[in-house]
């Protein structure tokens, strides 16, 4: 039973402690008892204690309050998650697909676009490079170091497309001219080698969106 509003925001704080906005919230919510505590008292003849089970009672239990918030947080942490693979997954199926219609539909169009994105191949790898980037640092700076594990999720299920492209071509599932001339034996090492790197710049990104989650 909550007989003081420090008990009350104890145990609230307590309870939020691995929120990432946790003081926040809680300095909201010692503002809205404090006043809701005031028009109680000016309203009701009762007690200090009276007030606040009224107050409690109005404004929710701490652990009904706590479960608010982390019931956003589990939104918000799958709704990051599936953001980002279904970002990567577009990125993927857009080039997949306009592959696929620059070899079977003759149109100009396509064919300078095509022309045009097989030239600049490693500009491609550093605007990708820049999506990982993207995603720890969003990821740090909306779940401070509590969201390292979401990070890790979301970075291997995002990764899913591109391991099953790498692999169809290593192993000629799909033949490698049908890349022409974007993908040369040069190129799939150097798209091979920033794969493996990416778990760590991702991490860097995530650890500096730590600081700004503060």
């Amino acid at each position: 039973m909550i007989y003081s509003k420090d008990s009350f925001m104890k145990q609230l704080r307590e309870l939020l402690k691995n929120h990432n906005q946790s003081e926040e919230i809680c300095m909201e919510y010692e503002h809205h008892l404090t006043d809701l505590l005031e028009d109680i008292l000016l309203s009701e003849q009762c007690t200090v204690k009276e007030a606040i089970l009224i107050a409690v009672e109005k404004l929710g239990t701490p652990q009904e309050i706590a479960a608010l918030y982390q019931e956003e947080l589990t939104m918000t942490a799958k709704n990051t998650q599936w953001n980002f693979f279904l970002a990567n997954l577009i990125f993927f199926t857009g080039g997949i697909g306009l592959t696929i219609i620059y070899h079977h539909i003759s149109n100009p169009i396509i064919s300078r676009l095509w022309l045009f994105l097989t030239s600049i191949p490693f500009f491609l790898i550093v605007l990708y490079l820049f999506f990982w980037l993207l995603l720890g640092y969003e990821v740090g700076k909306e779940f401070g170091l509590g969201g390292k594990k979401l990070l890790m999720k979301t970075f291997c299920i995002s990764l899913i497309p591109n391991i099953a492209l790498m692999c169809s071509v290593v192993f000629n599932i799909i033949p490698i001219t049908f890349f022409d001339p974007l993908l040369t034996p040069e190129f799939i090492l150097i798209c091979i080698a920033f794969t493996i790197i990416l778990y760590p710049i991702c991490f860097l990104a995530f650890r500096f969106g730590t600081t700004k989650s503060i």
